[in-house]
């Protein structure tokens, strides 16, 4: 069913105005008929239970807490998980999301795409649009009010209650609860995953997963051994005095490049909420504590110590590659950057987790974005409804299955060959086999296929790690003071770390700072998510 395209001044007045959809912060604009916007929040209805797939046995398998499945090769026979075609008579099926890849040969030239659609079923009309110009396609499309049948929705889309709840069909008969078992691959898809999908006490999307783990502190594990230091210090002294001994300017050596991120890893130190804390209903912003303004103090006198590149206050250094040629020896980044770097630049690398400031074992971790972003399905009837969560379901096939190896490397033989126990493109592969499946909806990220030693090394620091999950309180809430003035507030928090750890201003200043902040969007943002969480009881 087609919905009434939208006025300009409608559609401006709904959005706050065409700044909205340029704000360099990723904001993007939203539409809807005039009406209250339900609240956020899952409310009464129950998230997906999670069914972990047994379909594929991994060497190391996933666990409930969130620590990631591991493989040391792909399996030698892939499993088959659909024996019949998912999008069967679904027809054509539209389709807008992002991508970072250059774009593929057409289907009409694209034997890939060819097959992918024999195999579902069903017609892929793929509007692939760059991340870069990403917020002004999906901004267009949401005012026409007339959706693709499966669209990505940015994390940070403003007002995006408003756009699930109007636009969007509720999954929630579908995949609420026990029901999720009818699509076993998105039952695969852990719980955290889900919270965002959640608003207005109905489920409007499903998520594409990412791990709970969050940014690792990455460590030149050959660097520290050359030089005698401790590979696990257990408190901030015993940090510091390896930062210290990995540092010599002289030698143009250095412990680390990024000041936002180590003010991050001492503060998890220090016990810093995750974003926010929630306490008998009332919620504290992690800017807002002791221990915050801590971290940035300890950061600024790391600088003033010489621990930090001499370009770090700039935020143009090239980190991984100063972290691949031994200029710097600690890089906090993503839990995927583990096999990037050390593929990349044939080095050891491990991973430092953050002990507790004064000792007494491993800190509480910030969890990670358990979501890269949601995709959406348009309204129309249950029965299509259930054709394109088929879709999505195979779509989300696990790593040893057919389907997977399929989506990730197209046909054998053609597109790829097996190579050593792993899957190797092909000149055809390497340009057919682009198409960002993965930006519609994917599968659990797992650990390896690679080599049983940094596998291993992986699992166990997640072993150590995810247990101490500290989840953000507000990630199952929805503010969209928070959402649509996400980038306004960063900048001022951003600007004061820099003016602080790099010496231009003295640390009291921070207290004026988040003063600003709360002006900013903070207070009313507190209030909204405070209202969200009394509203879901």
């Amino acid at each position: 069913m087609r919905n009434p395209t939208l006025s300009r001044r409608r559609f401006l007045a709904l959005t706050g105005g065409a700044a909205a959809l340029t704000a360099g912060s990723g904001l993007l604009a939203a539409c809807g008929e005039p009406a209250a916007p339900k609240p956020g929040g899952a409310g009464s209805v129950a998230l997906p239970d999670y069914i972990p797939s047994t379909l594929v046995k991994a060497d190391l398998p996933a666990r409930a807490d969130g620590v990631m499945a591991g493989f040391y090769t792909y399996p030698a026979t892939p499993a088959v998980a659909y024996t019949s075609k998912p999008g069967d008579g679904a027809g054509t099926v539209s389709v807008l999301t992002n991508m970072f890849n250059p774009v593929p040969p057409a289907v009409g030239a694209n034997a890939y795409w060819q097959e992918l659609n024999t195999r579902l079923g069903a017609t892929l009309d793929i509007t692939m649009t760059p991340q870069a110009d990403y917020l002004s396609k999906l901004s267009t499309v949401i005012a026409s009010g007339d959706l693709p049948d499966l669209t990505l929705i940015s994390a940070r889309l403003a007002h995006r209650a408003d756009v699930l709840t109007r636009l969007c069909a509720d999954l929630s008969e579908f995949v609420s609860g026990s029901a999720i078992k009818q699509y076993p691959f998105l039952a695969n898809i852990p719980t955290d995953a889900w919270q965002t999908t959640a608003y207005g006490g109905g489920i409007y999307a499903v998520p594409i997963p990412r791990a709970i783990v969050g940014t690792i502190m990455f460590t030149r594990t050959d660097l520290v051994r050359a030089r005698g230091l401790n590979p696990a210090p257990a408190s901030y002294a015993e940090f510091l005095d390896v930062a210290k001994g990995l540092s010599d300017a002289r030698a143009n050596k250095w412990a680390f490049g990024s000041p936002k991120q180590v003010i991050y890893f001492v503060g998890t130190m220090l016990g810093v909420p995750n974003v926010w804390r929630e306490e008998n209903g009332r919620f504290t912003s992690e800017h807002e504590t002791e221990q915050r303004k801590e971290a940035i103090a300890r950061t600024a006198e790391m600088v003033k110590s010489g621990l930090f590149h001499p370009d770090s206050m700039g935020g143009k250094l090239q980190i991984r590659d100063l972290f691949g040629n031994g200029t710097l020896a600690f890089n906090p980044d993503g839990y995927a950057a583990w096999d990037t770097l050390a593929n990349t630049y044939k080095v050891e690398i491990g991973a430092t987790a953050a002990p507790q400031y004064n000792g007494g074992g491993v800190a509480r971790h910030r969890a990670g974005t358990t979501a890269f972003a949601i995709t959406a399905i348009k309204k129309t009837d249950k029965a299509r409804v259930q054709q394109l969560l088929r879709i999505c379901d195979w779509l989300a096939a696990p790593l040893g299955t057919a389907e997977y190896m399929f989506r990730k490397f197209g046909a054998e033989g053609t597109h790829y060959t097996m190579q050593n126990g792993a899957p190797v493109l092909t000149d055809k592969g390497k340009v057919e086999v682009k198409l960002p499946l993965e930006y519609i909806v994917d599968a659990p990220h797992v650990l390896g296929p690679t080599d049983r030693a940094r596998v291993d090394a992986q699992h166990g620091y997640q072993e150590k790690v995810v247990p101490t999950i500290l989840r953000n309180p507000a990630d199952a809430l929805y503010s969209a003071t928070a959402t649509d003035k996400a980038g306004e507030m960063s900048k001022i928090i951003d600007a004061a770390e820099l003016d602080i750890v790099s010496g231009r201003k003295p640390i009291s200043y921070w207290d004026e700072t988040v003063a600003q902040w709360r002006k900013a969007g903070g207070d009313v943002a507190r209030a909204e998510y405070e209202k969200a969480l009394a509203d879901k009881g």
